[in-house]
């Protein structure tokens, strides 16, 4: 029962996903995508996209909810970081009647006195990882709060996994984008054999898969790093694959 039902909030919210235009997948022109780690891959994502249709984000709100309410055990109050958790934060706060704490980089915070209390995250996103561990967490111990949780629309099963592990905190998501997801895309029409193949190959190793997407697009490389609005894109990939950074300085000699 448990299984289905983290099946059913996965597949209706990810199908509003889709029908949203929440994703772009590679094709002739685009042959990967660079993403701000300095990594490459097959898809680009915007969780946000979901707020372009009122009863999708309403049902990304529900699902939330639900799994909080199923999983994440008691809490004291709800943080989200600047800016786009907020917009799903703010809503399950309101929704299980739970304080709120806007969390800022500078280290600022808006809402919630959390000194003494417990503190479940809620994010958009669980990426890389990095907001959470040197930002987030830390803001919410100097406010003398304890963190017990982290919380996501979507996790993409990238670093941010492991730096979950690493801070040893309990992660939920609402949609994780693994193979039952591309599955499912496969399945009913929004991504050809081939580009499922790249989204299953690059799961199942996301570096030989950037090192082979790199060498058999060159081009693309080269691209990237001419044009000054993507340079600093570029030369952040060169150093995401060190193995690969002397062909790369060679495409662009």
């Amino acid at each position: 029962m448990q299984i289905r039902f983290h099946v059913d909030l996965q597949e209706i919210n990810l199908r509003n996903l889709l029908k949203n235009g929440a994703f772009q997948f590679v094709d002739d022109a685009t042959p990967w995508f660079p993403y701000t780690s300095g990594q490459i891959g097959p898809y680009y994502f915007q969780s946000i996209a979901i707020e372009k249709d009122g009863p999708a984000y309403a049902t990304a709100i529900r699902s939330l909810v639900a799994l909080i309410q199923a999983e994440a055990g008691t809490f004291d109050v709800i943080s989200g970081g600047e800016t786009r958790d907020w917009d799903f934060s703010n809503p399950v706060a309101v929704t299980l009647q739970k304080p709120h704490l806007k969390l800022y980089k500078d280290g600022k915070t808006l809402g919630a006195d959390i000194a003494g209390k417990t503190v479940l995250h809620i994010a958009d996103l669980n990426n890389e990882g990095s907001s959470l561990r040197d930002y987030w967490k830390p803001h919410i111990e100097k406010n003398k709060g304890r963190l017990i949780g982290f919380v996501s629309f979507v996790d993409r099963l990238e670093d941010g996994v492991s730096v979950l592990k690493a801070l040893r905190l309990p992660a939920l998501s609402v949609v994780s984008l693994n193979g039952q997801a591309w599955d499912l895309m496969l399945k009913e029409g929004y991504v050809s054999q081939s580009v499922h193949h790249a989204l299953i190959a690059r799961m199942q190793d996301k570096h030989a898969w950037a090192l082979r997407a790199l060498r058999a697009h060159p081009e693309f490389f080269f691209k990237l790093y001419r044009n000054p609005k993507t340079q600093a894109k570029a030369a952040k990939i060169m150093l995401t694959y060190p193995d690969i950074r002397t062909e790369l300085e060679a495409m662009v000699q």
